[in-house]
Order: structure tokens, then sequence, then C-alpha cells
């Protein structure tokens, strides 16, 4: 795996209602590594359509399970926005619509809405 990319250490701290906008791509690239990966958390070609939008967030995730080792991971500054799942593209035509989890550090806090 290649090194993580330091992120901003300011957590956004988000709560399900907040509403947020989603950064560049140029921004969100600035905190991927070599592998695409922010703090583990792959963000996803499909993503990229969602960069400068507002969205609300849904709720914030604090772990998942690894497909890939069925282990339970911790997860922190992650979040799930309303409306916003996975094209499967990224995933050879996958058609389940799975959440796309979102690392705080891709996303701005939009205030007084």
């Amino acid at each position: 795996n290649a090194p993580s990319i330091p992120t901003p250490d300011v957590p956004l701290d988000l709560k399900p209602g907040d509403l947020v906008e989603v950064k560049s791509f140029a921004e969100i690239k600035a905190t991927l590594n070599a592998d695409g990966r922010c703090r583990g958390l792959y963000f996803m070609p499909g993503m990229r359509a969602y960069c400068g939008l507002r969205l609300r967030v849904l709720h914030p995730i604090e772990r998942m399970m690894s497909e890939k080792t069925g282990e339970m991971r911790s997860l922190s500054r992650t979040v799930i926005l309303e409306g916003v799942t996975c094209d499967g593209k990224a995933h050879g035509g996958c058609q389940r619509g799975c959440y796309v989890f979102w690392k705080d550090a891709w996303l701005k806090r939009v205030e007084g809405e």
C-alpha cells in the first residue's frame, strides 16, 4: 500500500442533516495517496460526478466490513450522503447500489442553510 498523505487534522464533526459541499476534484486529489486513498478509504472514479454539489449528511460511519477479508474495520471522520450510491462501474458493473463513503477531508461544511 502506498503511504497516506497527511490531511488537515480538523475534524468537521458532521451530524445527520448537516449540509456539505463536495470539494473540487483537484482539492480531493491532493488528499489521495498513489493508490487513490485518503486514510485508507478509496475515492472511486464515480464519486467525481459529485464534486461541487451540495448534499446532506445521512449518517456518520464508524465501522465497515472489509469485503476482501471479512474483518470489521474502524473508520473515523467518514460519512454517507443522502442520495449518493455507488454506480458500480469501479466494481465490474456491480448493481447493489451501496452507499458511498466520504472522508470529511473531501467535504466542506455549508453554514447558514
